[in-house]
């Protein structure tokens, strides 16, 4: 039997699910990009059971989302929950491994080049920390700004703020994040 679904556009998909309420049509979504879903899930994880997992809470927290979000391009929007739920995971999972820099082994303070990457491996660990600690209006609009290099406009569209909110956004993240950065820096002296 045919999938009467299969030639329905995401955005046709989406439009449906927040009419009806009907998990049949995220389904649909989940057909299509459940396996580009896991491929980043493990990217992140490396491990298969893990990401499996992890695909199936995105897919359960777009189901929610979708009922009062709206989506203009769901692949993009697919990516950012998914990647905003990896991030937050990998920070639960992570508070509690604070790397003091003052304690690093001699065997970096060996060779200062060993000692400047654990450096910059710790505060790219710190930034992470930080970004996902952000609201998610903030931590969406700063990771397509920043590391998708999205103009305003496009991250305008992708996400269905106004520009002067994402403008916004991305103001009052940079200072979140540089206040978290300073916080931390001052606890490991």
């Amino acid at each position: 039997m045919a999938n009467k679904y299969a030639s329905l556009s995401d955005d046709a998909l989406v439009k449906l699910y927040q009419k009806e309420l009907n998990a049949v049509y995220v389904g649909e979504l989940y057909k299509r990009y459940s396996l580009l879903v896991y491929g980043l899930c493990y990217k992140y994880l490396k491990h298969e059971e893990n990401a499996q997992d992890a695909v199936t809470e995105i897919f359960e927290i777009i189901l929610e989302k979708l009922k009062s979000h709206e989506v203009s391009y769901f692949k993009s929007w697919l990516f950012i929950v998914s990647k905003n739920h990896l991030m937050r995971s990998k920070a639960k999972n992570n508070s509690l491994e604070t790397i003091d820099i003052e304690n690093i082994s001699e065997k970096f303070m060996e060779n200062e080049e060993d000692l400047s990457l654990n450096i910059r491996e710790h505060e790219s660990a710190l930034l992470q920390q930080a970004i996902s600690n952000l609201n998610e209006e903030q931590r969406t609009c700063i990771e397509l700004f920043y590391y998708q290099q999205k103009p305003y406009q496009e991250v305008a569209s992708m996400t269905g703020y106004d520009l002067n909110k994402v403008k916004s956004a991305i103001q009052n993240g940079k200072r979140n994040l540089k206040l978290f950065m300073e916080e931390k820096k001052q606890q490991h002296g």
